[in-house]
């Protein structure tokens, strides 16, 4: 009887940690072992833009770059129109199905705000730990980025949660000597470079990336490997990575519960 005990025991512990824990690269990993995902809520941004629109430049571009300086660790990004060399018409109509422009360009969303003001990110940022955090760590080889992430439940929810891991490029020639990378609008034609711009996706076509958890518990965590083809055309990129809970009430559909982005 003792003995069966023992076995019903650790059954139930053997149980409870595959519960807890879901691991798609096999957990012996020492980069996903060593990530640390925390509930500080670290932001996001979008920015719609384009290299023809003149206020994308004279005032959207400062906007996102103060989003970015306010939020270092943070997914931000910018989707460009059709028209402009950098449109991924995929993903800017994936990310704009859900949260739109209001018609017009530049256009910011931070968080689940429709954007209005330099300071809303700071407002984000100050609005207290999130449900859910992740880390992510990444190596590039060639044409290709693998991402390896880290999600982490601080509280029971009810719900669905989704993950989306995203690549971006900084850097990109946007001055007047650059032909259609050309930025209209900005004050430093000369020289200005185009950042955080949004090149791929963990699933291809879809900014809000896959289903990871439903109805998590506390302290629940999910680990995850993704590879991302890149274009041999791209230079400075890097990961970001962003936590959303899908609701079937209310606009945006994908809300959105914090980012990490990794460089």
């Amino acid at each position: 009887m003792k003995k069966l005990m023992l076995v019903l025991f650790a059954f139930a512990l053997i149980t409870s940690a595959c519960e807890k824990t879901e691991d798609d690269d096999g957990g012996g990993d020492d980069n996903v072992s060593s990530l640390n995902p925390t509930a500080t809520q670290l932001g996001f941004a979008i920015n719609y833009t384009a290299t023809w629109c003149g206020p994308c430049g004279n005032w959207g571009a400062p906007r996102v770059h103060k989003y970015a300086e306010d939020a270092p660790k943070g997914a931000v990004m910018t989707a460009h129109a059709s028209g402009d060399p950098m449109h991924n018409s995929a993903l800017y109509g994936s990310l704009s199905g859900d949260r739109p422009t209001g018609g017009g360009i530049p256009s910011f969303w931070v968080g689940d705000k429709s954007s209005a003001g330099d300071g809303d990110m700071v407002a984000l940022l100050a609005s207290g730990n999130a449900k859910a955090g992740v880390d992510i760590s990444f190596e590039k080889s060639g044409n290709t980025m693998t991402v390896k992430t880290k999600t982490k439940f601080f509280s029971p929810d009810a719900g669905e949660y989704y993950l989306s891991v995203l690549v971006l490029e900084d850097g990109i020639d946007g001055s007047s000597s650059s032909g259609n990378y050309s930025q209209n609008g900005v004050a430093d034609p000369a020289t200005y470079k185009h950042d955080f711009v949004l090149r791929a996706s963990s699933i291809t076509g879809n900014a809000y990336g896959e289903l990871i958890k439903s109805n998590p518990g506390d302290g629940f965590t999910v680990e995850k490997t993704y590879t991302i083809s890149l274009d041999a055309s791209w230079v400075n990129t890097y990961p970001v990575a962003i936590i959303w809970k899908k609701t079937t009430s209310g606009s945006p559909s994908y809300m959105y519960i914090n980012a990490m982005k990794k460089k």
